[in-house]
């Protein structure tokens, strides 16, 4: 029976990578916005950036060390951290429960937007549904066997996690609840083994701890500002309300998928399915509902606001404690028929995300013209002043296509804001020059700070770029851009081009 799930597990996740990978890399002609961010981070290998920490920067910078311009790699890593969690999922179910119901576990996962569309953009969220499935399991191997292994897994994994995005506290904080909640679990803090995890832990964290002392502490300050609202009672009960629905609009679907299992012959539920041990469905509501709750609890005491993002590694568990809720009798011929609705699933979501790209009637980042605006803009860079483009001043968007699909690969400087690129050397930029730039026709424009803090900016020029596929005639990107000549080459740009 175990080979039998496995050889249809791998089946399955070798279809979902290989979808998923593919699909993007070709109906896209650039990168979503968070790819497109994690490559100006991992232009410079921080230990930590304005928004999140470095792992989601580090990580996109190996990718496109491997890959280049194309982006497919960028789409692969996100796949697998997808196929990651998958492989926990499915160990644990195996584990807990048997091999097919570790299967069923899941198969049902994919109905989830948060393992198949939504998984495309590489980016913190993302990151979070590998590194937290990893601590999960490894946490889960704390419990049973107290080793050196997996201590040190289990610190590791939740550092990486906290690294990606502070939002994994909210796991770390139930992993602490139930180790002093369980009396034997409580009985190895005496020993030498949880110390270990600790320890790699705090290895992990320290260097990004230090780098906030050093950086303005901003991006937690950058957290601060994300959850904020203005301040009134009901926003106590309306956020963490919104966001448990959100959440359970998001799970209907698994919940649907399980549903087939009902279909076909008598009984349609196991009572022989063994029960779970006490420690194990323990550990399953502990830390299957206990970020969830937490999560829900922090807005209801501090009406503070919730994106239906974060909600992306909540799940990990959910399909587990589904299955023991339910107790559905599982046959071959009924995993055969689910794994059948599943891949069809599957191919309605590859077509849907492929008809939403093509066919789109508003404006999408995959249909946005980045190459072209990262060669025309780095051609007349070159053509005018005869040497490689190094700096790009503007907002992530426009900044971030230039840094990415320009030869020259110029360093960002977000936003003209020192404090969220702090990798920018100023003398540097008057010395060799830069491109700044911004979106004319998404409302920005050039601060006026700016203009006298570079009084060589050359005057404003606009230009305007046709989206791909324009099938609805879209009007055109209109961007304005201005050119800060290297410092020898203070002279009019005309003259330059004659030298």
């Amino acid at each position: 029976m175990a080979q039998k799930s496995d050889r249809l597990f791998i089946i399955f996740i070798l279809f979902h990578l290989i979808g998923w990978t593919v699909i993007p890399a070709l109906v896209r002609f650039n990168l979503p916005l968070d790819a497109i961010e994690g490559t100006i981070w991992g232009h410079q290998l921080e230990w930590g950036y304005d928004k999140n920490p470095y792992l989601n920067g580090w990580l996109t910078a190996l990718a496109t060390y491997l890959d280049g311009q194309s982006g497919w790699m960028i789409y692969l890593f996100s796949q697998l951290s997808v196929i990651i969690a998958f492989s926990v999922i499915y160990q644990l179910g195996k584990t807990m429960l048997s091999p097919i119901y570790g299967l069923i576990s899941v198969l049902i996962m994919e109905g989830i937007q948060y393992y198949n569309i939504h998984s495309i953009d590489f980016n913190d969220n993302n990151l979070e549904l590998s590194l937290w499935a990893l601590c999960i399991y490894f946490f889960y191997q704390v419990t049973k066997i107290s080793s050196y292994r997996a201590w040190i897994l289990t610190g590791l994994f939740a550092a990486l996690g906290l690294m990606a995005k502070y939002y994994t506290l909210v796991l770390i904080v139930p992993m602490a609840i139930l180790l002093f909640r369980n009396s034997s679990y409580r009985k190895t803090l005496l020993t030498l083994p949880p110390y270990s995890g600790l320890l790699t832990f705090l290895a992990v964290i320290m260097p990004h701890l230090y780098w906030l002392t050093t950086h303005h502490y901003i991006t937690i300050t950058y957290v601060f500002q994300r959850a904020d609202s203005p301040p009134r009672i009901s926003n106590h009960f309306f956020f963490p309300a919104q966001f448990a629905i959100q959440q359970a609009q998001v799970f209907i679907p698994a919940v649907l998928l399980l549903g087939f299992l009902f279909i076909g012959k008598k009984p349609f539920l196991n009572k022989s399915l063994s029960p779970l041990t006490s420690s194990d469905k323990q550990f399953l509501y502990y830390i299957g509902f206990g970020p969830f709750l937490l999560t829900l609890a922090l807005s209801l005491l501090l009406g503070i606001t919730l994106r239906a993002g974060w909600g992306m590694p909540l799940f990990t568990l959910w399909s587990i404690i589904l299955i023991t809720w339910v107790r559905p009798n599982v046959t071959w011929a009924k995993c055969y028929r689910l794994m059948a609705c599943v891949i069809v699933l599957m191919g309605i979501c590859f077509y849907a995300y492929r008809i939403s790209i093509i066919d789109s009637p508003d404006p999408s980042s995959a249909n946005f013209p980045g190459d072209q605006l990262a060669k025309i803009v780095t051609d007349k860079w070159r053509h005018t002043y005869h040497t490689p483009l190094s700096y790009v001043a503007g907002s992530r968007w426009l900044s971030g296509n230039i840094q990415f699909y320009s030869k020259d690969q110029p360093s960002v400087f977000i936003e003209w804001d020192i404090k969220r690129a702090p990798w920018i050397n100023l003398h540097d930029l008057q010395k060799k020059g830069g491109v700044f730039i911004w979106e004319i026709s998404a409302n920005e424009k050039l601060p006026d700070e700016i203009r006298k803090k570079f009084p060589n900016l050359t005057q404003i020029e606009t230009m305007e770029l046709n989206w791909y596929r324009n099938t609805y005639h879209l009007p055109p990107t209109k961007i304005g851009i201005a050119f800060l000549p290297p410092r020898e080459k203070m002279i009019l740009p005309t003259q330059a081009t004659k030298e």
